[in-house]
């Protein structure tokens, strides 16, 4: 193996620098309208409860130049349009379970909090309805934040984001990002999704291609229930819990005792390919559990994902546990230089699923329990190494009108690019179940240690990590909030912003919208929004994407910014997504 772990370990001191220190500066105090009155009696700004991102963004507006702290109060925020943080600033709510921001705009499905800036630190509040993150810069940490599509009525609204905390790549300044406890539940698109314009210049900085993300964190997040299905309101019928890699690059990434459960799609997700760059990526004691089983796809689910960890190049996981999700636990396509240790699936159709052109790939003291058909599955690699693999009460299949196995290599749905078997490879397999062979040998060059056992064995202890559920609404008029720092005086200092009052829009790059989008073909109405049109790869070039056409609206950002014109862009099968949702461009 190519990838040790002292190399990984070497490239992941890095990410244990803080990423974001508190910004220094005045606190600026937002009240909402049903905030306590004495939250409102500290409040320099006061809001009507209606298009309440006006007052929000006027507050980053009276921080200096060095930054400070906008603080939201107890109580729900309700906005229709974009919310705009400051550099170096802080944006925080009284906590999840006090502070609501509920978006809703039936004109305009893209309403995010748009980092665009660096060196920003959000905590503390729930983002309903229509509302998600944008990220489209470096050094920003997200933390004790829930983000979900349905409303304060309960109602689930259209997101036009990508993901719920989406992180789209434009530039080459975008890195250094942590989410810590960031939960996404019940939302109609991806929980997190990273993303990439790769029509933007390809010249690097300090090496790096300006679609690469560096330095990017999970630490104790969830994704449960995302995606729901074109036909249900999701922006694509591809929706995952993690959606990490798309058409980004990665640069040392951790996701760190993260859970993603009953997703549409895959738990954790890493788009295949080798043009697409990955330099350790390391998960551990994460859990993926039920994910797919929603979906109404059918076996082979060669069409599908519907797995719990689809990862493939230069990685590590670690500890890591899969419970029934609808296709692989564990699926590697494509892959190369990744290590799977002590890695548990129970229930899964396949535990272990190695194929397409996989190489340099070791599975240690890894273990398969309850498989519906295959505990290991390899077919076209080289030099997959399985040590120490215990595979129990599998159902076991039998493929060509031959004797059944408990695990398989060399099958593949007959396909002449991928139906060969594994070749210089090692197995060190003991099965306990049926009593049909333990691996089928096949290929060349291989060594084969298989065993049977007599009785069977415990189970080894596997991550356990409770759903969280959606905090409860705050309520009205009760509660008060503690300054994180100092405050400016509310009546000498800084005039307080009345309901009635016209809010400036400062000068921070808030979005003028300067035509309403319009559907041009297709039937469902479900307008996408988003950076950059759906592309797939074909060949040597990035094509046009097949499906609904739609025209985005025209946006302006700031002065200087992104003007993205009015395109028509594909949003069905048969394209990576970029910006806004496309199809798969990669076969089964």
């Amino acid at each position: 193996m190519k990838l040790t772990t002292a190399i990984l370990l070497i490239g992941l001191l890095a990410l244990l620098v803080p990423l974001h220190a508190a910004a220094a500066g005045p606190t600026i105090i937002v009240a909402a309208a049903d905030a306590s009155l004495a939250s409102k009696a500290q409040a320099q700004v006061l809001c009507s409860g209606d298009s309440d991102q006006q007052q929000i963004n006027y507050a980053f507006t009276l921080l200096p130049p060095e930054g400070g702290t906008v603080q939201l109060t107890e109580g729900t925020f309700q906005t229709n349009g974009w919310i705009h943080p400051k550099l170096n600033s802080n944006f925080y709510g009284a906590g999840e379970d006090r502070t609501v921001i509920n978006v809703y705009n039936p004109s305009q499905y893209y309403n995010p909090i748009h980092l665009s800036r660096p060196n920003v630190h959000v905590k503390g509040f729930t983002l309903r309805g229509m509302g998600f993150f944008l990220i489209r810069t470096n050094g920003v940490l997200i933390e004790d934040v829930t983000v979900t599509s349905l409303d304060i009525n309960g109602v689930r609204q259209p997101v036009g984001g990508n993901g719920m905390f989406f992180i789209w790549v434009d530039n080459p300044e975008t890195g250094d990002i942590t989410f810590k406890n960031c939960k996404a539940i019940d939302c109609n698109t991806h929980g997190f999704n990273m993303n990439a314009n790769r029509n933007v210049s390809q010249e690097k900085k300090d090496g790096v291609l300006p679609w690469t993300i560096s330095n990017l964190n999970f630490i104790d997040c969830q994704a449960i229930r995302c995606g729901f299905g074109m036909e249900n309101g999701s922006n694509s019928e591809f929706s995952c819990g993690f959606d990490v890699q798309e058409a980004n690059n990665l640069e040392n990434v951790r996701l760190i005792n993260c859970l993603a459960e009953d997703n549409w799609e895959n738990g954790f997700h890493c788009e295949p390919g080798w043009y697409l760059g990955t330099k350790n990526f390391y998960m551990e004691n994460c859990v993926s559990r039920n994910n797919g089983q929603r979906k109404p796809a059918e076996a082979p689910y060669r069409d599908s994902y519907l797995s719990g960890y689809y990862v493939h190049r230069n990685s590590i996981l670690k500890n890591c546990y899969s419970e029934n999700n609808r296709n692989a636990g564990f699926f590697a396509h494509d892959g190369v230089n990744t290590t799977f240790q002590n890695c548990v699936d129970v229930g899964s159709t396949y535990g272990f699923k190695i194929v397409k052109g996989c190489k340099d790939m070791l599975l240690k003291d890894c273990w398969s329990e309850k498989a519906k058909e295959w505990a290991f599955w390899g077919a076209f690699g080289d030099n997959i190494r399985v040590e120490n693999f215990y595979q129990q009460n599998m159902g076991g299949k039998a493929v060509d009108g031959g004797a059944p196995t408990q695990s398989n290599i060399g099958w593949y749905y007959h396909d002449s690019q991928y139906h060969h078997s594994v070749s210089y490879s090692y197995f060190d397999i003991t099965g306990y179940g049926p009593n049909i062979e333990v691996l089928n040998q096949e290929g060349i060059s291989n060594t084969y240690v298989l065993n049977r056992a007599k009785t069977p064995y415990p189970m080894p202890s596997v991550p356990q990590i409770p759903a969280k559920s959606i905090p409860p609404l705050p309520q009205p008029g009760q509660g008060g909030i503690t300054p994180v720092g100092p405050t400016i005086s509310p009546i000498t200092t800084v005039p307080i912003v009345q309901p009635t009052q016209v809010v400036p829009t400062g000068s921070g790059p808030v979005p003028t919208i300067t035509s309403q989008p319009t559907v041009v073909t297709g039937t469902d109405s479900w307008a996408a929004r988003g950076f950059g049109s759906a592309r797939r790869y074909s060949g040597a070039v990035w094509g046009t994407g097949s499906g609904t056409t739609r025209v985005q609206p025209t946006v302006t950002i700031g002065t200087g910014g992104i003007v993205r014109p009015s395109t028509p862009f594909g949003a069905g099968r048969g394209g990576g997504s970029y910006g806004a949702f496309g199809g798969r461009w990669s076969p089964f």
